[in-house]
């Protein structure tokens, strides 16, 4: 008998389990890239029961009083406000002399260099005894990240969480400019990025 190919593929029941199995596990591996997909930007519904949140999204473009590209010239032009870098900070107690503090930041595109920070106001002394910080001064090729702290607090006392911090990012344009920048205080006609949370506690 000769042995010729007729066009017809002939596979034993093994081989197309064996294929079988390659292709679920294709589609897991596919399904699993979609699964580590960006999150959603941070919201108050972030914070857990009980929580309170501080919530900041004010961000610039452009503006002479503006730091440029880095590395760059300074911004030219008036500063326009365009709300892009949104950060939420969540502040409980968890015990007497214990708290739980977060952050969550998100921002349009990379984050070019930056630098968070989420602190507790303690309302009785006026002073933050505690500073927590998300610091990028490479910037990052996520567009979001996040952090948390467990606090020793003091007996007694009632404290409020306050976010801000500074920094540039990659943002969608608009026509006015490519870059978003966002400061810890209020420059001229640029906002500070900066919230406190709603009452001490």
């Amino acid at each position: 008998m000769n042995n010729y190919w007729t066009g017809k593929l002939v596979m034993s029941k093994a081989s197309v389990r064996g294929l079988l199995v390659l292709a679920l596990t294709g589609a897991t591996l596919s399904m699993g890239s979609h699964a580590a997909a960006q999150p959603d930007p941070p919201s108050a519904d972030d914070c857990p029961s009980r929580f309170q949140a501080a919530f900041a999204n004010s961000s610039y473009a452009g503006g002479a009083s503006g730091p440029g590209k880095p590395g760059g010239p300074a911004g030219t032009g008036a500063a326009r406000k365009v709300n892009e870098i949104r950060g939420i900070g969540c502040y409980g107690r968890t015990g007497a002399t214990t708290g739980r503090i977060t952050l969550k930041w998100s921002t349009p595109g990379k984050l070019y260099t930056g630098i968070m920070y989420y602190q507790l106001l303690d309302c009785s002394t006026r002073k933050y005894p505690v500073t927590q910080s998300l610091q990028y001064p490479n910037g990052s090729k996520q567009n979001y990240g996040s952090g948390s702290a467990n606090v020793t607090l003091t007996k007694g006392h009632k404290y409020q969480l306050r976010i801000t911090g500074n920094g540039s990012f990659a943002r969608s344009v608009d026509g006015a400019g490519s870059i978003g920048y966002f400061r810890t205080i209020k420059v001229g006609d640029t906002p500070a990025w900066m919230d406190f949370s709603s009452s001490c506690m």
